[in-house]
Parts: structure tokens; sequence; C-alpha cells
């Protein structure tokens, strides 16, 4: 092996390690609150309940609901944020400020209660907002919300994530994570109509941009009798249904009735 192939492995070695350790560090930090890393990774925010011991020592003992401004007010400390924290690190301070003035060697134990609930909303039996539990998946929390109804589409849920910095709706499967603070809406099952001179005519999910031309593919094609410059669409615009002409490339709402017309030449 010449010096130049020994340099070119080399390289490709260390570039398939790093992109390994990435994806294993990014699975880690997905699947932190999921195991049980809790005290390390779950920041305490608004909602939480928790329960402040100290080991022999019972009126310090503090049972608190997180507010809005995350804080709460503590013996002999007075006001400490809370929000942000991991139990980790609260159970630190509280300690490092008990300690010397107050006690000798504090035990400090911060318990979660009831964390913060998620939000689950659209075609569920039961909407609303349910406490977080550790290892939450999309399927679990339609479960706590009593299912989904017979006009779900699961295959169209998205989540808007809490501790994402830009709040736009993300995509999710039956298996994906559900976090503290999470909005999940399950979408109504949506399909639209083709018949007419099409190879095979009847009802088909909706997708998000199709086009006309697409809508009729899925419906087999145009037969050998269509006319592809006739094409109609039958919506319902304000409650009322009204039909149009249309082009191949216009977009397909939810519950359109396409008609493909026979061409007489």
């Amino acid at each position: 092996m010449n010096y130049r192939r020994l340099l070119a492995v080399c390289s490709l070695t260390l570039l398939i390690s790093i992109g390994v350790f990435s994806s294993l560090a990014f699975a880690a930090n997905e699947e932190g609150l999921g195991t049980n890393n809790l005290k390390d990774a779950y920041l305490l925010s608004t909602g939480d309940r928790i329960i402040i011991e100290v080991y022999g020592e019972e009126d310090l003992r503090k049972e608190a609901l997180l507010s809005d401004n995350g804080k709460i007010t503590y013996p002999f400390l007075g006001e400490v944020t809370v929000k942000g924290q991991t139990i980790k690190q609260l159970q630190s301070y509280i300690s490092s400020k008990l300690k010397g003035e107050y006690l000798i060697d504090p035990k400090v134990t911060v318990s979660i209660v009831e964390y913060r609930p998620f939000f689950i909303n659209g075609e569920i039996n039961r909407p609303g907002g349910y406490p977080f539990q550790p290892g939450l998946t999309l399927r679990k929390a339609i479960a706590l919300a009593g299912g989904a109804t017979e006009q779900a589409f699961l295959d169209d849920a998205a989540i808007i994530r809490e501790n994402k910095s830009v709040k736009v709706p993300e995509k999710a499967t039956l298996d994906s994570r559900i976090y503290p603070g999470d909005i999940i809406t399950v979408a109504e099952y949506r399909q639209v109509f083709v018949n007419g001179e099409v190879k095979k005519p009847g009802a088909y999910p909706y997708q998000k941009e199709l086009t006309f031309r697409k809508a009729i593919a899925l419906a087999g094609g145009f037969s050998n009798r269509a006319s592809k410059g006739k094409i109609y669409v039958i919506q319902e615009i304000d409650n009322k249904s009204t039909s149009r002409k249309v082009e191949l490339e216009d977009i397909v709402k939810p519950g359109d009735i396409i008609t493909v017309n026979q061409s007489f030449f």
C-alpha cells in the first residue's frame, strides 16, 4: 500500500468514526428522558410539581408547583430559581446553600411528583393536557387520551416541540418520543375522489401539494377515452358546492371530487 492510499484509508476511517460518534451522541440525547438519566437530562419548568426533602429535617420538606416565573420560596434560602435546572443541579444548589451556616452535611433529595403536561388535540377521543411520563411515545400518548377517533389519520400526526426555539410542526410517527410541553395534533383522515375517465376511479388519501395530475395518476391514469383538457372539480367553499374546470398542475384540496370527462373525438 503506497503512502497516498494509506492516507486516504486513514482519512476515511476518521470520518466514519466521527459520524458514528455524532450519531451515538444525538441518540443518547434524544433517549435521555426515556431512561434513568432524568436527574441529568430533565429540565424543570412551569407545571412541574416537586418535593424537596432534607434527611432528618422534616421542617425543610417542601412541595411546590412551579409557576410561570419558575421560582419557589424555600426555608432559610428565600426565593430560589428552579426553572431551567435539572434535579441534580437543584439538589446540589440547595445543599451548598444550607451547608455550613444552617446544617453540617445536608442530604438533599428532589423528587418530581408530577411532570408538566404535554398536550394532544385533533382527532382524539379525549383531547387535552396529560402529565408527561418517562419513555412516552406518540402511541402511548394517544392511548392516554382515550385513543384516536374513527376519522383520525395517524400518518399525518405532527408535534410542536417546547424545547425548540422555532415552533414549527414536525412530522411524527407512532414511535416518536414525546417530551414535556409538546403539542401533538392528530389530523383528520382526508380523501380526494377521482371518477370519470380514469382507470381506477375511487377515493384516495389526500397529500400535501397534490396536483390534479398526481391525483389522476393515483387513480391509474387517464383511460383511452379521456379528454385531458376537460377536468372538473367539485369543491366545498363557504359550505357551498361549486364546480369549475381545472388545469393538471392546479393544487387539489381535501375532499375534492374530480371528474375526467370523456372525449368524443
